[in-house]
């Protein structure tokens, strides 16, 4: 139930929050002006610059004038993962090169990095993302880097002061938040401290500053630096939502946006979640406090007083994932919120024919607040995806660790010479999906691969085995596996698969669409399948995923399709 003092969220339309103004032109302050339409990210025009987006992000003039060039290609390389889910795109690959790299840097090296602890957390959410249980060791070394560099007063900042940081420790908080939910371990006492840090810091206007003058006590407030800003100001609540849904307070379960299916088995443990609760409401942060919080951010948010201008681009992603995590807390979604269109309007207004934003030229006219184009386009892409809201049903959908602890055992399945020997029958599927997930999944005999593959008749064992198989259709290099998958999961007659086969109608392989088209027409029972021929042109597959989309939606209407608009 949402608390009184939250009724004001679900009020009808919520503010814009704050249109981007874009630096000095005649002595004024530029800014778009003109009706906003409705917009959301599979509009054709909004996929448009989205595209041009990607396109610049892979160009040279990406990569030119970053002050860090690791950091800001790692998250580039996000950015593009995450709009076209391929491990292989180069930008990716230099990106998750580049993470990898400081998770073997050790304590010391990476605390010698200016931007240590952005660096660290945007590495682990690249990493987590792309494949949480292949760069397990990579995240669990860069978690433990992480965890090491707290200080005494919860938060986090540059290693040469003691100060904390509120821009690099919402970062910290996200990456947190990134590790749960993929069932890496977190001390209690870290969050804790995290969300008791942001508590302190705030303002007694409802505002965030840069650097976080920590008050006595959660009854208490401190005058904050001039700096403060709206950035930092949704990213000190946004924090404070992102903690409250670790805490249970409010959760990813909650009626609105297609979130109410979370699976039992992604769900923490009932004692261990009611024990990170008790130790939150032991430490004040009650489900009352941090609501009231927000509340007072929102507010601040709706009449500013300072205009402090901290980063562009940054800020609009920030505020993409306060408003995502606000949604959670309040149950009410807008499917086209007035702030997304102002985004939407802003940036349209802002991108070069390169494709990028940050340009400073006469599509930009002064200053881009030290956003340099590579950076700033990637935010502008995850703010038009709503990248955000794209993690959160990612978990509430069960696909985010796709098969975490389920063991790999091929010893009753195993392939001689490209055949595929052993037990071939239901209990077996384990091993042939240990087959599949190797490197070779290439070489083996399709005509050794039984036609009657049975999923596993206990639930949990069979969830599994979908979730590795949804990973196997979304990314597998090889075509056989991708094939298999594609087969298996049509033939499962589960609901929760559909969108993974509407992703297979656009691989590259043909047998891989035919079996997804065919595994759709099976479960919906729409045996014309929307008319999609045996080898489809681009045209006509999009034109069957639309198709398919729609049909879903009329029986799960919040449901997020991570991948539409691919």
């Amino acid at each position: 139930m949402i608390p009184e003092k939250m009724k004001w969220l679900s009020r009808g339309v919520r503010r814009p929050v704050l249109a981007i103004c874009w630096g000095i032109f005649l002595g004024g302050v530029l800014c778009p002006s003109g009706p906003l339409s409705a917009a959301k990210p599979t509009d054709p025009d909004v996929q448009r610059m989205i595209k041009a987006g990607l396109k610049f992000l892979h160009s040279p003039d990406a990569t030119k004038g970053l002050r860090e060039k690791e950091g800001s290609e790692i998250l580039m390389a996000y950015a593009v993962f995450k709009v076209d889910h391929v491990p292989a795109d180069p930008v990716v690959v230099r990106g998750i090169h580049h993470a990898q790299a400081f998770s073997n840097l050790g304590v010391s090296k990476m605390r010698g990095r200016t931007y240590a602890n952005y660096e660290m957390a945007v590495s682990i959410i690249l990493l987590a993302e792309v494949d949480a249980i292949k760069y397990e060791g990579e995240i669990r070394r860069l978690r433990d880097m992480f965890l090491s560099g707290q200080r005494s007063h919860g938060g986090y900042g540059y290693y040469t002061e003691q100060q904390g940081d509120i821009s690099q420790t919402q970062y910290v908080m996200l990456a947190l938040w990134t590790l749960a939910k993929n069932d890496f371990e977190i001390p209690q006492n870290v969050v804790v401290g995290v969300s008791r840090f942001f508590m302190l810091t705030q303002a007694p206007n409802g505002g965030w500053g840069y650097k976080g003058n920590v008050a006595p006590s959660l009854s208490a407030r401190v005058p904050q630096d001039n700096r403060i800003s709206p950035t930092l100001t949704m990213g000190g609540a946004g924090s404070l939502l992102i903690s409250g849904e670790l805490f249970g307070h409010w959760s990813l379960g909650q009626d609105g946006d297609g979130m109410k299916d979370l699976p039992l088995a992604l769900r923490p443990v009932r004692k261990d979640m009611d024990k990170i609760r008790k130790a939150a409401e032991k430490a004040g942060l009650t489900e009352n406090a941090i609501l009231s919080r927000v509340v007072q951010a929102d507010r601040w948010l709706d009449n500013p007083s300072s205009d402090f201008k901290y980063r562009d681009y940054y800020k609009i992603y920030t505020q993409e994932r306060f408003e995502s995590f606000l949604e959670i807390a309040s149950g009410k979604v807008e499917p086209e919120p007035a702030w997304y269109n102002q985004g939407v309007n802003d940036l349209r207004s802002k991108q070069a024919p390169s494709g990028g934003w940050g340009i400073v030229d006469k599509y930009n006219m002064g200053s881009q607040h030290n956003d340099e184009p590579g950076v700033a386009t990637a935010f502008a892409v995850l703010f038009l995806i709503r990248s955000t809201k794209k993690s959160i049903a990612t978990v509430s959908q069960g696909t985010m660790r796709g098969g975490h602890s389920i063991p790999k055992d091929t010893t009753e399945i195993r392939m001689e010479g490209g055949q595929v020997k052993g037990k071939q029958v239901a209990g077996a599927i384990d091993g042939l999906l240990g087959l599949l997930e190797a490197d070779g999944a290439d070489e083996l005999d399709a005509k050794s691969i039984p036609d009657d593959l049975k999923l596993a008749e206990d639930p949990e064992e069979r969830r599994k085995q979908l979730d590795r198989l949804i990973r196997l259709v979304r990314g597998s290099q090889s075509y056989q596996a991708r094939r298999v998958a594609a087969r298996v999961l049509g033939q499962s007659g589960e609901l929760k698969v559909v969108p993974a086969l509407i992703f297979a109608l656009s691989d590259p392989d043909t047998k891989v669409k035919r079996f997804a088209r065919d595994g759709l027409r099976f479960i919906s029972r729409r045996f014309d399948g929307f008319e999609m021929p045996d080898k489809p042109n681009e045209q006509e597959m999009r034109a069957a995923q639309q198709a398919w989309r729609e049909w879903y939606l009329s029986l799960d209407p919040g449901y997020v399709f991570l991948d539409e608009g691919a």
